[in-house]
């Protein structure tokens, strides 16, 4: 398998949340651009660190691979209140929604998926430091492969 595909299934279950994404571009591959179109909640996705190696089980050869997809979660700033309330129940709906499905809703060779925070979150301004314009923390979202090797030296 491929990162590729790990990280479009992440992608199909987050804009399965339409309580939080009210459009499925609103959750991009590495597409910043819509945060200038005044979604309410915005999720990007880019590849993170990986780990590849390889453990013998039941006599077969197995390649382990540790994916990691990383996901920018933005959130408009409305004012100091709602805005981190919002905030934060959309990060909740976002590991509730990985949590129900512990391999990418039965994905081949996908054995975990753990969700983390990778930053504490902050807001952002712009360089003239007007703003808030946005709550903003990165996600990584760790998921565990195990596939048989074939060919080679197996």
């Amino acid at each position: 398998m491929s990162y590729a595909t790990v990280e479009a299934r992440v992608k199909l279950l987050l804009e399965g949340l339409t309580g939080v994404f009210t459009k499925t571009r609103y959750v991009s591959r590495g597409d910043y651009r819509e945060l200038d179109e005044g979604a309410a909640t915005t999720a990007v996705l880019t590849p993170g660190a990986f780990v590849q190696d390889g453990v013998s089980e039941g006599g077969a050869m197995k390649s382990v691979r540790d994916w990691s997809v990383l996901i920018d979660l933005f959130r408009k700033y409305l004012d100091d209140g709602t805005s981190w309330t919002n905030f934060e129940a959309d990060r909740d709906s976002i590991m509730a929604e990985l949590e129900k499905y512990p391999t990418l809703n039965s994905l081949a060779g996908i054995v975990k998926v753990q969700i983390q925070a990778d930053t504490d979150p902050g807001e952002i301004f712009d360089e003239d430091d007007n703003g808030p314009f946005f709550i903003w923390q990165r996600l990584r979202v760790n998921v565990n492969e195990r596939a048989d090797l074939t060919g080679g030296e197996f």
